[in-house]
């Protein structure tokens, strides 16, 4: 983008700079002082790489099936000199990042994406930078789509409302529902958009479908085929596709959880949301509560709290069944930033402390599960890591050798057979999906694992491909097996259901 060449170089001299000075300053050893004893054996608290400069901002993360990921950030310059948001792609296989620059005007951030069933990344709504404040919440009605194979950008059908703060659901049919955000403060925009990939049309749904949902609404679909809304207000509901019509399900223990966190746990059918606050000046809370949505009549339960609560942390759920919470903090928006990660493990209901990363991931942080199994910590737009990402290194990747992966199909339809050759058939205890996951400010809707039934026979896992698309939208998925100690394979990717 225009000017950006020269305050690139600059902000990336900058920070190496800083970075240098932190990790030679007292702050170093405070910052690894809570968890020292537990880091010491990575095998209980895992273990976090050095951090590396991603060349931008990642406030916005998608992986794609090339092994990028795709990030993005707002608009750094005066709106008359730079139009465009600063792009980039990190390979967590070479580590190589390279800018993914958008060839038209375009602001990006405070956008919604999701990873389409072909592999592309759709991203929608976003922010109206020619205002000339980044924090204005101005939004706009673009939307695009992202080829990760040949890196370039297409300008798409645009959304009828203008969104900042929207969030995107990638649907069983192949296409994309749009809830949610605002065109500009006071003026939520309360419709619901359909995109179609295949046609590149957008529409709005029946005015049944209309309802405010708030800015960045927790938003995933389950395998009964509707789409759960879990935060942050207080009542979760559901929305049924079938009827373009909204339903109660039941209210959350604590109250609304703003800036609090959500994920579909393993299955799908049981949702985790933790953290976050009662009110804009209220305290972090540690609590976390569980919906089973397969029962008759679903209802919050509470389940164990965190060690340190925090707001604006993200969580992603790992191939062995736990879930990470990494980052967040005890303020809105930079105040007092958590940098000890925890694990929740859901038969025990219980949260472990994990080893404490460098940097504080706040407002503006995201969070990936990687192929190879570790987690990617990026973003918060303050301090001196502002650029910089950490690789996490769950425990599991110290407790002995990986299974490994010889062959495995490219692709496979729904409820097929599903021949996985290793020579570590008879330690495999588990055989698991996870989606391609897309993160902004704490939503990833895409995000989902979906555990496999298998059987082994030499050195052949036969696994069940997930029954169809409510339990496993169509798109790319990452195959893990997992032995006996709970040590994930390197995963191929699997393509899943239609293209289309």
């Amino acid at each position: 983008m225009s000017g950006q060449s020269t305050g690139q170089v600059d902000r990336r001299t900058v920070l190496k700079a800083g970075v240098v000075a932190l990790l030679a300053s007292p702050l170093a050893g405070y910052l690894a002082t809570p968890a020292r004893a537990a880091a010491a054996d990575p095998a209980v608290a895992g273990s976090w790489a050095a951090p590396f400069n991603m060349g931008g901002i990642a406030i916005h993360t998608a992986l794609t099936r090339v092994d990028d990921v795709l990030f993005y950030q707002y608009v750094e310059g005066s709106p008359t000199v730079d139009h465009t948001s600063y792009v980039g792609t990190w390979n967590y296989r070479t580590g190589a990042t390279a800018e993914a620059r958008l060839p038209y005007h375009r602001d990006v951030f405070c956008a919604s994406q999701v990873v389409l069933p072909d592999g592309r990344v759709f991203i929608a709504g976003g922010h109206d930078h020619t205002t000339g404040k980044r924090s204005d919440a101005v939004g706009v009605a673009n939307t695009d789509i992202y080829n990760p194979t040949n890196r370039t950008w297409t300008p798409t059908a645009p959304l009828t409302e203008k969104r900042w703060y929207p969030t995107v659901v990638a649907m069983p049919n192949g296409r994309s529902l749009v809830f949610g955000g605002q065109a500009r403060a006071g003026a939520p925009s309360n419709t619901v958009e359909e995109y179609d990939p295949i046609n590149n049309t957008m529409r709005t749904l029946p005015s049944t479908a209309t309802k405010p949902v708030g800015l960045y609404p927790r938003m995933y679909v389950l395998p009964n085929g509707r789409v759960i809304k879990v935060g942050t207000q207080r009542m979760t509901t559901y929305f049924n596709p079938a009827t373009n019509a909204w339903s109660n399900v039941a209210a959350m223990i604590y109250g609304a959880r703003k800036r609090g966190s959500a994920a579909l746990l393993p299955g799908g059918t049981r949702v985790l949301t933790v953290g976050g606050q009662s009110s804009d000046t209220g305290p972090a809370t540690g609590t976390a509560e569980i919906l089973d949505t397969s029962v008759a009549k679903p209802a919050w339960r509470s389940t164990g709290s965190l060690t340190y609560p925090r707001l604006l942390a993200n969580l992603v759920t790992l191939p062995d069944g736990q879930v990470l919470v990494v980052g967040g903090g005890a303020q809105f928006n930079f105040s007092n930033p958590v940098t000890i990660p925890e694990l929740y493990n859901p038969v025990t209901g219980t949260w472990a402390a994990m080893a404490p990363q460098q940097a504080g991931r706040m407002y503006h942080s995201t969070a990936l599960l990687l192929p190879d199994g570790r987690v990617l910590s990026a973003g918060q737009n303050s301090g001196s890591l502002a650029t910089y990402g950490e690789i996490f290194s769950p425990p599991y990747l110290f407790r002995g050798a990986r299974p490994s992966i010889t062959a495995a199909p490219p692709r496979t339809p729904y409820g097929q057979e599903l021949e996985i050759s290793t020579p570590d058939a008879g330690a495999i205890s588990g055989v698991t999906v996870i989606k391609a996951g897309a993160m902004t400010h704490q939503v990833d809707s895409d995000q989902r694992s979906i555990p496999l039934t298998f059987t082994t026979a030499g050195g052949t896992i036969t696994a069940q491909s997930p029954a169809n698309a409510n339990v496993a939208p169509p798109g790319y998925y990452m195959l893990f097996i997992v032995n006996s100690n709970g040590v994930p394979s390197v995963a191929p990717w699997l393509h899943i259901g239609p293209d289309r």
